[in-house]
């Protein structure tokens, strides 16, 4: 009861909007011009929310997890899950796991350390830099009537999920589809270096029909970007085509655009 009255009372003396401060945002163990191999993570946090990916090579599809049950500890530490389901580094071992992480922050650095949920060997330590290094970081606001997007469990992938590639384009450009239990969340990129990957959430498969949310945070860098701007993506699945209408989120009586993927490239 000691315990729980004392976050109680941390969380009243720091807001979580005060947390989220600088956190959201990609962020790497390379560089904006490392090859795709470079480990990347993006981090959304709204409210007392944090969400995210992690990647690494980026257009792999076996090689995109995701940032799951995170939360702000205090004004330079959060707390976040990292659900390896089909691959990560401890696998082959053990099969599906989650790696508990404890990041610090200190202005354009994250401190790492991860350790295997449950056990108690010695936890692994990665330094991760922000790819913008002038974002000075917004507060988002709390979602507000966004589709759950929680834990997705053991649940195993649909066959639509992997990699998908937008048709006609002069440069390749990746969709990574992680499709459970009609939910669906990753990544776009390409190039897949670490400021062209762009996390992808708040998506439902129903049928023949996808919808979901492309985020852009800090990246690519603008001087006029503020706060959280997201893409409506809304397709609809024919054999191995996904036809896609998209708009600006808060801007849906705006001209979109049109995109045509397909796949899944096995």
């Amino acid at each position: 009861m000691k315990v729980f009255m004392s976050i109680v009372a941390l969380f009243a003396l720091f807001p979580p909007s005060l947390h989220a401060e600088g956190l959201s945002g990609t962020w790497t163990a390379g560089s904006s011009t490392t090859a795709q191999t470079a480990q990347t993570v993006v981090l959304k946090v709204q409210g007392d929310r944090l969400t995210g990916i992690v990647c690494g090579p980026c257009d792999d599809p076996a090689a995109v997890f995701r940032i799951e049950d995170g939360r702000l500890l205090d004004r330079e530490r959060i707390t976040f899950f990292i659900r390896y389901d089909v691959g990560g580094p401890l696998f082959r071992k053990y099969g599906p796991y989650r790696d508990q992480v404890t990041a610090t922050r200190s202005e354009n650095q994250l401190t790492l350390r991860a350790q295997r949920e449950g056990e108690t060997e010695n936890p692994v330590t990665t330094v991760l830099t922000r790819v913008v290094d002038t974002y000075v970081g917004v507060d988002l606001a709390a979602p507000s009537g966004a589709i759950a997007s929680g834990s997705t469990g053991a649940s195993k992938p649909a066959p639509i999920e992997g990699k998908w590639v937008a048709a006609g384009r002069v440069s390749q450009q990746n969709f990574i589809l992680k499709v459970r239990d009609n939910k669906v969340w990753g990544l776009v990129c390409g190039p897949c270096k670490p400021d062209g990957v762009f996390m992808i959430d708040d998506g439902t498969f129903d049928g023949n029909a996808m919808t979901f949310y492309i985020n852009h945070l800090d990246t690519p860098p603008s001087t006029r970007k503020a706060g959280l701007n997201r893409n409506i993506m809304r397709g609809t699945l024919v054999g191995n085509v996904m036809k896609f209408k998209w708009v600006r989120e808060g801007a849906e009586n705006e001209p979109g655009g049109e995109m045509i993927l397909i796949g899944p490239i096995r």
